[in-house]
C-alpha cells in the first residue's frame, strides 16, 4: 500500500511538472531538437537496461545463495538430530536443546538483526553450544564412536554452511552502483518530461507509464537488495521446522 501511495504521488507530481513546462512553453522551444533529444533518450535507455540486468543479477545471485545456504545449514542441523537418534536420551538430549535453543533464536531475533546489518551475537553463542554439545560427546562403544564421528562430521559442514550465510547476508549492492542506476533512471524519465510531444495526453500518458516503470524497477532492485526484509525476502522456515516438527 505504501509504495503504490508513492507512486501514485511521483506519477502526481511529474504531471504536473509536464503540464508547467507544457505552460511556459518550455516544449514549444525544443520542438526542433525532438530527433536530438529521442536519440539521447535512447541512448540512455541502453545503458540504464544494461546497468540494470547486471545489477539484478548480482542481486539475485546473493539472494538465491543466501536461500540456498539456509536449507544447507537447516539440513545440517536436522541431520545432527536424526543421526544422534541412536545414542541413549542422556546423551542426545543436549544436543536436540541445543539445537532447539539456537532454531528458536535464529527465527525470533537474528532475522531482524540481519536485515538492518547489526550484529548476531547471541545466535553465535548459542551455535557454539551446538557444536560443543557433539564436540564434548565421549563414546562408549564402537557404535557410538562410529555415531560420534558422524555427528562431528555434520557438525562442521553446518558451522561452515553457517558462516556462508552471515558473510553473504552482510553483503549489499555498491552503493556508487545503485546511485549510478537511480541517475540514469531520473534522467530517462527527465528526458521523458522535456520531450515535446505534439499531443498533451500522449506526452501526460508517457510520463506516468515511464514513472511507473521505473518506480517498480527500483523497487524491485532496493527491496532484494535485502534478503531479510520488504515484500520478497528469504523464509526462517527452516528454522521454525527444528523447533516445531523434529525431535
Amino acid at each position: 500500500m505504501e509504495a503504490r501511495v508513492r507512486w501514485a504521488k511521483i506519477v502526481a507530481l511529474g504531471a504536473a511538472l509536464y503540464l508547467f513546462l507544457q505552460l511556459i512553453g518550455v516544449h514549444r522551444l525544443l520542438i526542433d531538437d525532438a530527433e536530438g533529444i529521442g536519440t539521447l533518450l535512447q541512448i540512455i535507455g541502453t545503458l540504464y537496461s544494461v546497468l540494470y540486468a547486471f545489477a539484478t543479477y548480482v542481486i539475485w545471485g546473493q539472494f538465491t545463495a543466501v536461500e540456498s545456504e539456509i536449507l544447507k545449514e537447516s539440513g545440517s542441523l536436522k541431520d545432527l538430530m536424526v543421526f544422534s537418534r541412536p545414542l541413549p536420551d542422556k546423551i542426545r538430549d543436549p544436543i536436540v536443546q541445543a539445537i532447539k535453543k539456537y532454531a528458536r533464536s535464529v527465527v525470533e531475533t537474528e532475522w531482524h538483526l540481519l536485515s538492518t546489518g547489526e550484529e548476531t551475537q547471541k545466535t553465535n553463542r548459542l551455535f557454539l553450544e551446538v557444536t560443543t554439545s557433539v564436540t564434548e560427546l565421549k563414546p562408549e562403544d564402537d557404535i557410538q564412536k562410529i555415531v560420534f564421528e558422524r555427528l562431528l562430521q555434520i557438525a562442521n559442514q553446518a558451522s561452515s554452511h553457517r558462516d556462508e550465510r552471515l558473510a553473504l547476508s552482510a553483503k549489499r549492492m555498491p552503493r556508487t552502483l545503485f546511485i549510478f542506476v537511480i541517475l540514469t533512471a531520473f534522467m530517462i524519465l527527465l528526458l521523458v518530461l522535456l520531450y515535446p510531444f505534439r499531443h498533451v495526453p500522449l506526452g501526460l500518458a508517457a510520463v506516468a507509464i515511464t514513472s511507473l516503470l521505473l518506480f517498480f524497477a527500483h523497487f524491485v532492485l532496493s527491496d532484494l537488495d535485502n534478503p531479510f526484509e520488504g515484500s520478497w525476502n528469504v523464509t526462517n522456515d527452516p528454522f521454525g521446522e527444528l523447533v516445531t516438527k523434529f525431535r
